[in-house]
This record gives C-alpha cells, structure tokens and sequence, in this order.
C-alpha cells in the first residue's frame, strides 16, 4: 500500500519516519510533526508491513501525512533509502517512531540551516 499527497510546491524540510510495530508510540511522534510552528515540510512514513494496529493509527492522520508506504522491506536501512528516494525536501530529517519533535523544532532547523 502506497499513499501519496503532494503539497504543490517543493518543501524544505523532509520528515521521514521508519515503523515497524510501534501502535504505542506512533501517534505521539505523528502529532508532534503536525503540531510544529514551521509549516513548509513533508512528512513521509514507511511501514515494515506492521502486523499491529500502527497502521491503523497512521491511516487515520493521512490527510496531514504527505507519503505513507505499508510493505515489507530487508531491513531498517532499507526502508530508510525508500523515505530518501521519496523525499523531495532540501534538508532530510529522519524521526524514530518512539521520538517526538518539540513544537519548535522545524523553525531550528530552518534558522541553523
């Protein structure tokens, strides 16, 4: 299962997030991208085909997320290289499914940047 929003214009930042099996952490990581002051991002999450209800929690916030990939892949490398080739940011972010951003985060890594 692929998903698949594009946003119109070419974003800053990618936001990509790798899960396997992670219903207990998944959406807190999902709200505190969504939650972020800076707005000019696109957020990618790829699925190791979870056999939990992640997937379920992450359909429910497809409308805010821009790539959602559900398949079996080799490893975490793997799906990592698939949220890079699917990117289309300048800068690259990868958020682990059991962290979270502060709602600030983007607008530091714009300003560093």
């Amino acid at each position: 299962m692929i998903i698949k929003k594009s946003t119109g214009k070419k974003p800053l930042i990618s936001i990509i997030t790798v899960t396997k099996n992670s219903q207990k952490t998944i959406e807190k990581c999902i709200l505190s991208v969504k939650k972020q002051s800076f707005k000019n991002f696109e957020y990618i999450i790829i699925d190791g085909k979870s056999s939990d209800k992640s997937i379920k929690i992450i359909k429910k916030y497809k409308n805010f997320i821009n790539h959602i990939e559900s398949k079996k892949d080799k490893n975490l490398w793997d799906a990592m290289n698939k949220g890079i080739k699917a990117s289309r940011g300048k800068i690259i972010g990868i958020l682990n499914s059991d962290d979270f951003f502060y709602p600030k985060a983007l607008s530091y890594v714009k300003k560093y940047f």
